[in-house]
C-alpha cells in the first residue's frame, strides 16, 4: 500500500518487527551529561516497538538528542516523527489516517521529521539530531504481509518536545558524511567494517529515508527491492537499521557497526510527483563492506 499521506512508509513494506520503551509525564533519559569542562553529551530517550505500539516518553526536551529504537515484536517496526504545526493535535491526525485515500496529498500542517529506521526484531537503531519544541506523534508506518501500515493497526503516540533550559548538547562526530540528493547518495568516505557515525544531511528537494540492509550471501540489492514489494519467500536481507523520511536541509549522525559483507542503501518513500517508491527513480544502491 503506497499512500502518499503515508509518505515515510519508510522501510520496507516487509517482515514484521515492533518494540517498547517507559512512559513519563516529564522529560526522562538516560543521563548524558559529560564530566567538568567536556560537551555536553545528548540525552538519550529509548523508544521501544512492539505490535502494535510504542512504550516511550510523553515529554522529552528539545535539542540534540539520542533517539533509540528497540525492536521488540515479531514484525518489522520504525520511528517516523510528525510534527504538527500549531492548533493541531494528534488525534486530529490518528483520525485523519482512517479516511485517506491512496491518492491523497499529505496535510499540509504535517511535517516530517528522521527517527530510527527498523533493525531486525530483537534490534535497535539510534540516531542523534536536534529538534525543537512542538508537538510530534512517532508513527510505524510499515505495513506487513497484509500490506496495511501499522499505523492503521494504532502504531502511533504522542510526543510533547519542550524548550530546553540547560546547557547545549554537542552533536556527535562523525567520520563519514553521506548526502542525499534526488535520487542518489553521496558516500565519502567509503564505509568500513567496524564502527563508524555517519553523518546524513538531505540536500535534495524531496524527503528521503536510507534504510540499511545487509544482503544475503549471492543476492543484490534488486533482488531485496523486489522481495519488499511481495514479501515471499526467505528475505533476501537482514535490515540493519538506518534513517526514516527526513526534509530537505535535515541532518542526523547514524551510528552503525557492520560486519564485512555486500550491503544496500534503499530509499522507499514515494515521489512527490508519480507516487513511485524513490527505488523506481535509482535510489537503491549495492556496496561491499571489507
Amino acid at each position: 500500500m503506497r499512500v502518499r499521506f503515508l509518505w515515510a512508509i519508510s522501510s520496507l513494506g516487509v517482515l514484521a518487527a515492533c518494540g517498547a520503551a517507559k512512559s513519563a509525564d516529564a522529560p526522562v533519559g538516560e543521563s548524558a551529561m559529560s564530566t567538568a569542562g567536556a560537551p555536553v553529551v545528548p540525552m538519550v530517550y529509548t523508544i521501544t516497538a512492539k505490535d502494535f505500539s510504542y512504550d516511550a516518553p510523553d515529554t522529552i526536551t528539545a535539542g540534540m538528542v539520542t533517539l533509540r529504537l528497540v525492536n521488540q515484536g515479531p514484525e518489522l517496526h520504525h520511528v517516523q516523527l510528525v510534527k504538527l504545526d500549531a492548533g493541531h493535535t494528534a488525534a486530529e491526525f490518528t483520525e485523519g489516517l482512517k479516511h485517506m485515500k491512496p491518492t491523497d496529498p499529505p496535510p499540509p500542517w504535517i511535517h516530517g521529521v528522521a527517527g530510527p529506521n527498523t533493525p531486525v526484531p530483537g534490534g535497535e537503531q539510534s540516531l542523534t539530531q536536534e529538534l525543537t519544541a512542538g508537538n510530534y506523534i512517532i508513527v510505524c508506518f510499515i505495513p506487513g504481509p497484509d500490506q496495511i501500515p501499522h499505523a492503521m493497526k494504532g502504531m502511533t503516540k504522542a510526543l510533547t518536545v519542550v524548550p530546553s533550559t540547560g546547557a547545549t548538547a554537542a552533536a556527535p562526530t562523525a567520520d563519514i558524511t553521506v548526502k542525499m540528493t534526488d535520487y542518489a547518495w553521496e558516500v565519502s568516505p567509503a564505509i568500513t567494517a567496524g564502527k563508524h557515525v555517519i553523518r546524513l544531511e538531505n540536500s535534495a528537494a524531496q524527503d528521503h529515508e536510507m534504510f540499511i540492509a545487509r544482503l544475503a550471501p549471492g543476492k543484490s540489492a534488486a533482488e531485496a527491492a523486489a522481495w519488499a514489494e511481495k514479501q515471499q519467500g526467505p528475505p533476501p536481507m537482514k535490515p540493519i537499521g538506518g534513517t526514516t523520511g527526513m526534509a530537505k536541509g535535515s541532518v542526523v549522525y547514524l551510528p552503525v557497526d557492520l560486519v564485512p559483507g555486500e550491503y544496500g542503501l534503499f530509499c522507499f518513500l514515494p515521489d512527490a510527483k508519480d507516487g513511485k517508491p524513490h527505488i523506481a527513480h535509482g535510489m537503491i544502491t549495492q556496496f561491499a563492506v571489507k
